[in-house]
This record gives C-alpha cells, sequence and structure tokens, in this order.
C-alpha cells in the first residue's frame, strides 16, 4: 500500500511523478494488486493526476503499461510502415465515420492501415457498429485480420483482445476525463508509429508531445473546427480550419490547414451529419465509397485518407494525397477494399451487397 499511498500524496500536493514511478504505480493497479480497494485508488489515481496536470512523462508512463506489458501482441513484418488513424471522441460536431471510410480509402491507394475498433460511447455508430452492419467479422481470427493486412493492406482489430487487464480493470469503469482518456487510442495489437490522431480538444502540441516520448516517427495531431471555429470535430475538417501539430524527423510543429490549401471546397456540416441509426450511417459509408455521395462527404474523406497518404509518404504533400484519395473515390473502385475485409474476415457478403444495391437506387440517393 505504501506505494500507492506515496503516489497519491505526491500529486495531492501537486508534485509530478517520473515515467518510472507512473508506470510502476499503474502497474500495480492494471494487476488488480489494491483487491477491494482498487477501483478507489485507481480513480483517486487518476482523477489526482488530472487535477494536477499530467506531464507527458507520467501520461508515457500509464501509456507503457498499456502498450508495453499489457498488451498481447500480434506478429508483422515490422519493416512495413503501418499506420493508424484515430480519434478521442467526446468532439462537439457528431458526424458519419469519416476515419473508417478514410482508412478503406487509403488501404486502396497503398497504404498499410491498422484500424482500432471499439463500439461507440459518444456517438450512434463507432467502427465496430458500422463494419458489422456492412458484413465485416469483428470477431475473427487475429490471422485473418494479419492476412488481410499484408494482402489486401487494411486490418480490422477490436483492441479488447489485446489488452485483458487495461478492459478488465480500467475501460468502462471512469467516465471522467483522464489522462488516458485521448491517449488510450493509440493501444491497438498491431504497432505502428505513423498516425493521425484527431482531437476534440485543441491540446495538439501537447499531445504530440507525448507521441514523440512514445516513439512515434510521423504523425499529424489534428483538431478541426466548424466554419466559426466554435465547434470541433477529431477529424481533419473541411467545415472551417484543421489546427495540426505534426511530427516529423524529431521535431514539432504546429500550423493551421483550409480546405481550400489542398484544393477543396468549403463544406456543409449538414451533409456530414451523423445520422439517427447504425443502418443509415453504413449506408452513407458505402455511398462514399462508391463515389456516389454528397461533395462534402466525398471531400472530407478524401482529405483524411490523403493524410494517410502523406504520412505513409506515399505522397509527398498533403495536396498531393487529397488530389490522389479524392480521383480514387469517384472512381468507385474503394468499395472494392471493403468487399477484400469482409472476404478474409470470413465475414457475410450479402450485407454489403443489400447496402450496395440500396445505395444505386434513387431513393438512397444523398441530399
Amino acid at each position: 500500500m505504501e506505494k500507492i499511498k506515496k503516489a497519491l500524496d505526491n500529486l495531492v500536493k501537486r508534485k509530478n511523478l517520473t515515467r518510472k514511478e507512473s508506470f510502476s504505480v499503474f502497474k500495480d493497479l492494471i494487476d488488480g494488486k489494491y483487491d477491494r480497494l482498487n477501483d478507489v485508488y485507481m480513480g483517486s489515481f487518476l482523477a489526482s493526476m488530472q487535477a494536477k496536470n499530467p506531464t507527458k512523462e507520467e501520461i508515457a508512463g500509464l501509456m507503457d503499461v498499456v502498450l508495453k506489458y499489457d498488451r498481447v501482441p500480434l506478429r508483422v513484418n515490422k519493416a512495413k510502415r503501418f499506420c493508424g488513424i484515430v480519434g478521442s471522441g467526446r468532439d462537439t460536431i457528431k458526424t458519419i465515420n469519416i476515419s473508417t471510410a478514410a482508412a478503406i480509402v487509403a488501404s486502396g491507394l497503398g497504404v498499410k492501415v491498422v484500424k482500432n475498433g471499439c463500439r461507440s460511447e459518444s456517438s450512434v455508430s463507432g467502427t465496430t457498429d458500422v463494419l458489422e452492419e456492412l458484413g465485416v467479422n469483428i470477431h475473427a481470427k487475429s490471422t485473418d485480420m494479419i492476412k488481410s493486412l499484408e494482402e489486401n493492406n487494411i486490418g480490422f482489430f477490436d483492441a479488447e483482445p489485446y489488452f485483458p487487464k487495461t478492459f478488465n480493470k480500467y475501460v468502462g469503469k471512469f467516465p471522467f476525463i483522464n489522462p488516458l482518456s485521448y491517449a488510450l487510442s493509440v493501444a491497438s495489437a498491431v504497432e505502428f508509429k505513423r498516425m493521425i490522431f484527431g482531437l476534440s480538444s485543441s491540446d495538439t502540441e501537447f499531445t504530440a508531445s507525448i507521441l514523440k516520448e512514445m516513439g512515434f516517427k510521423f504523425a499529424l495531431v489534428v483538431q478541426g473546427s466548424d466554419e466559426k471555429g466554435i465547434n470541433h470535430i477529431d477529424e481533419l475538417s473541411t467545415l472551417g480550419k484543421t489546427k495540426i501539430s505534426e511530427i516529423k524527423n524529431g521535431k514539432i510543429k504546429t500550423y493551421y490547414l483550409f480546405a481550400k490549401e489542398v484544393g477543396l471546397k468549403n463544406g456543409k456540416y449538414s451533409n456530414i451529419a451523423q445520422h439517427k441509426t447504425n443502418q443509415e450511417n453504413s449506408l452513407h459509408l458505402i455511398k462514399i465509397l462508391l463515389g456516389k455521395s454528397n461533395r462534402s462527404s466525398i471531400e472530407i474523406v478524401a482529405l483524411n485518407a490523403g493524410a494517410l497518404l502523406y504520412i505513409s509518404e506515399k505522397e509527398k504533400t498533403l495536396k498531393a494525397g487529397v488530389g490522389k484519395a479524392l480521383e480514387y473515390i469517384y472512381s468507385g473502385k474503394a468499395i472494392k477494399q471493403l468487399e477484400k475485409l469482409i472476404i478474409t474476415s470470413k465475414g457475410d457478403l450479402k450485407k454489403l451487397e443489400k447496402y450496395i444495391r440500396i445505395a444505386i437506387t434513387k431513393n438512397g440517393k444523398d441530399n
């Protein structure tokens, strides 16, 4: 008990913990060392660190427990440039599944995309919800998903099986904002060092410093805005400006991006707004992949897919990546990537075929 009590005492006195101390305390908590008091100590530890304002070393220590101690890693060819695209959630603009669509599009253009999955907690449809609705076997064997990642350039990995202690002791128990609220989004069964990380908060520089501390090589930490800059999205935005903190060559630079700078027009929120049901959101995704959705939807997906092409170094500039993604979406070929994922995961192709039939009818046409 002395270790946790000492850590709590220091945090309450606003004293920072080292990365090693943060790791050691959180490891004990994840291991359930304190029996019936474990949840009490876990909540107190995270809340007191958040109240103090966590340092990047403290958060990195927590993430070391999740990624280096608890993770059940999958064996893959580490020479490959695996890329991730994740969002923190809790954004004030609720949209269609932009990152899911962007991951599928970018994979069709040669980027090896690792897509983390979980059920949605703050919206109608998360990645897991939509892909399952469209026929992907979200409980596929890891060997099948690795095969898809290696052969089709995309793999979907539901996080829970690969982080057993984290999900047992932490996930879903602490609804308040805490030092793991955003950083946990990077947890994946397959390690990647290149990433698009969408934030609902403006702390892009601080988050980028954490990712740099954790060894990320090339990443964009982004916060998108609406036209007035009041509401925010955890994606690159075509509605208004996007704040970007870019990690590259060991350095971090922050800048703002507008749609017109990469050849796009300002989008309309009404055209990318989240629908009321998972089925409607799934249909909207299919229309995008077929190149039959509205311009706002297609262009915001192209922007985020283009960012993946940029960080994977398939394209030298973000603008070039966006142009390539836009051309690919309008070709209608992106739907084949989802089909490959369904087949390799041993899912239900009939579900996808049903949505394609609806999407190509007049009744299924977007506004």
